[in-house]
């Protein structure tokens, strides 16, 4: 997953290991800690934000936004910097002043990345396009909520918003299936259908309002939406749309994924924020795999899930409570980077194994010998990316354009060491800041670098002139009119490596193409996004690129995954699920070889050389615990397809 924190390198990592396993202890003796190390407590600034939500509950916006404004602008960061950006966001978007509050919002999320205000601010982005009229942008916004990390109530108003607009033909049939395609056909389908059934009862049709409630729950038993539907149903509503047959798999489901079965032999514990939407899909993943790859010697597996709430203190906690009180033989998680990096610390100082399904960054697998990850980091994607671009492209001369964060700066750091390993040249490094619209100057300094490779026009015309007898060469040549001179193109550069999320490169694309650099695009796992291909058009055709996830891969293990996830969960998989699965069954596989013991699983999870999975083939190597193994894509006529066979 593109996750953004600081890189660990391998030379440092017991250092770092001691550093964080101190932290850890200091952490777990808190009763809470701040958001950001650079946060401090400021009596003035609660003061001004108590004013200022005083201001904003009595609908006095302009005034609660000039109070947030000055908090957020005159104060130096402290404990209610992010709050107040959110109501500055919200006081705006009262006034009407849409613009402004998309980009208050926008700057909270760069800011501040793991805040809890996110899925707020993803709402309110939803909320500014609807008023701007841009009808579809605000349906993709809201099904971005659906899919995402945000709380369960957070993502059921998104769903309110999207079946209204279906409700009322805001969304066409074509809208919603290009939602379907990009976000999943079974959860948009799902949330669509649970905005439309709460709709009456936002009328103020009760009794309608309940039928269609409750028929939402029997179609959709399993939907985390139904959960929050039956307490608002009436009793005989509820009884009389769930049949005792529902009743029973639900609870069957309940109780696999919260309890430890009887006589289990083998238990396995999971940390993982479960309250979310991600944190469902990646124990859907998990249940799964303990479905599809039971024990050959019959034994049980006991499950027992521990909810982090996305919290690093909860999840170590989580940790402590799993190896402490259940003695479980190894520990599958936790979601983000955050979550997994003190889980690594303290799990290999206990020498428990740790498999850390989604967690993306750089080092978490030095941290210890019984650290292993599922998921590709950002080195091991610039050191694919480069291999193949030297080795298999052939290209020699090549340039990098990226992001200036944790994300992009490991991946170029680890593409140009390994592209000039093989004899390959990184001319030149380019940045661009989070938020960066205009990316003209990076391309101009590009172009400089590849120009300078190019011969003077003097001089080849000399050479050509010397070589065809003539030695009356022209060496001097009228310059040419700045005002009407096309620019000349730059064919020194073989490849250009461009970093970054999905919605930068649709905005790079362009730019690029009309730098006149024909040189092939490269690219990390930002640029594996239907919306990239379908959107980019002819700017981003033939781009090459790596991901860890393809569900349309021709793998066979793939295929089977996704028809067993939409099967038995009646949606759509992601990437979450997907590793979640694999992380389960690579450790079944580790206990089936005879890894009956922490440092046996271990060891035998190290010998892992090809299993095929629900994201390809998963491998680990000795020293080297990455699951590094990745697709290699390109796009073409809008679709994103294998380059070759994996």
């Amino acid at each position: 997953m593109h996750q953004t924190s600081h890189p660990h390198f391998l030379k440092n990592s017991m250092k770092k290991l001691t550093l964080i396993i101190t932290l850890v202890i200091t952490f777990i003796t808190l009763p809470a800690f701040a958001q950001t190390p650079t946060l401090v407590y400021s009596q003035d600034a609660e003061a001004l934000f108590q004013r200022a939500l005083t201001r904003y509950i009595q609908n006095s916006y302009a005034e609660a936004k000039l109070s947030f404004q000055e908090l957020v602008e005159k104060h130096p960061p402290n404990q209610r910097t992010s709050a107040a950006r959110l109501m500055l966001a919200k006081s705006q978007y009262k006034l009407k002043d849409y613009s402004s509050a998309m980009a208050t919002a926008i700057e909270l999320q760069q800011q501040f990345p793991y805040s809890r205000y996110l899925p707020e601010t993803d709402l309110l982005i939803g909320d500014c396009y609807f008023h701007q009229g841009q009808i579809y942008s605000a349906a993709t916004q809201y099904s971005r909520v659906v899919t995402n990390r945000s709380d369960l109530r957070t993502r059921a108003r998104a769903a309110d918003r999207l079946g209204q607009m279906s409700g009322v033909n805001q969304l066409t049939d074509r809208d919603l299936e290009r939602l379907k395609k990009d976000f999943g056909k079974g959860i948009i389908e799902e949330a669509v259908s649970f905005g439309l059934a709460r709709w009456p009862t936002k009328l103020g049709d009760v009794t309608r309002g309940q039928k269609q409630l409750a028929l939402f729950v029997e179609r959709h038993p399993n939907s985390a939406f139904s959960a929050l539907i039956r307490p608002m149903l009436a009793p005989d509503q509820a009884s009389s749309r769930r049949t005792d047959q529902t009743t029973t798999a639900e609870n069957k489901t309940e109780a696999q994924a919260m309890r430890e079965p009887e006589n289990a032999r083998y238990k396995i514990g999971v940390i993982a924020p479960l309250g979310s939407s991600l944190g469902e899909d990646l124990r859907n993943g998990i249940l799964l795999a303990r479905e599809h790859a039971p024990l050959s010697s019959r034994d049980q597996v006991g499950l027992i899930f521990e909810d982090s709430e996305g919290d690093p203190i909860r999840a170590v906690r989580a940790a402590q409570k799993l190896v402490e009180q259940n003695d479980v033989i190894a520990i599958i998680g936790a979601l983000s980077s955050a979550e997994t990096t003190p889980l690594a610390a303290l799990l290999g100082a206990q020498k428990v194994p740790l498999i850390a399904p989604t967690a993306s960054d750089d080092g978490i697998a030095s941290l210890s010998p019984y650290i292993f990850q599922m998921n590709a980091t950002p080195g091991a994607q610039g050191r694919r990316i480069a291999e193949h671009a030297v080795r298999k492209q052939g290209l020699k001369i090549l340039a990098t354009l990226a992001s200036r964060d944790a994300y992009g700066q490991r991946i170029v750091k680890e593409f140009t060491a390994t592209a000039e390993e093989l004899g390959a040249e990184v001319l030149i490094q380019e940045w661009y800041e989070p938020g960066t619209t205009d990316y003209r100057r990076q391309f101009e300094r590009i172009r400089s670098a590849g120009l300078a490779l190019q011969p003077p026009k003097t001089l080849s015309t000399e050479i050509e002139s010397l070589l065809q007898g003539d030695l009356s060469a022209n060496l001097s040549s009228p310059e040419g009119n700045s005002d009407t001179e096309q620019k000349e193109v730059v064919k020194t550069l073989d490849g250009l490596l461009i970093v970054g999320d999905g919605s930068d490169i649709l905005l790079i694309a362009p730019q690029y193409h009309s730098a006149l650099i024909p040189a092939q695009i490269l690219g990390s796992d930002g640029w594996n996004h239907t919306q990239v291909a379908r959107e980019g058009g002819a700017y981003v055709e033939g781009a090459v690129f790596v991901a860890k996830y393809y569900d349309q891969s021709n793998i066979q293990s793939v295929q089977n995954f996704v028809t067993a996830y939409r099967s038995r969960y009646g949606k759509d998989q992601n990437i979450v699920a997907a590793l979640g699965y694999d992380a389960m069954l690579a450790t079944l596989k580790a206990i089936n070889a005879g890894g009956t013991t922490r440092d046996k699983l271990r060891d035998n999870l190290e010998a892992i050389s090809d299993i095929p999975g629900a994201t390809g083939h998963i491998a680990f190597k000795k020293g080297d615990r990455e699951n590094a193994w990745m697709y290699m894509l390109t796009i073409r006529k809008g679709r994103i397809e294998p380059l070759t066979t994996p």
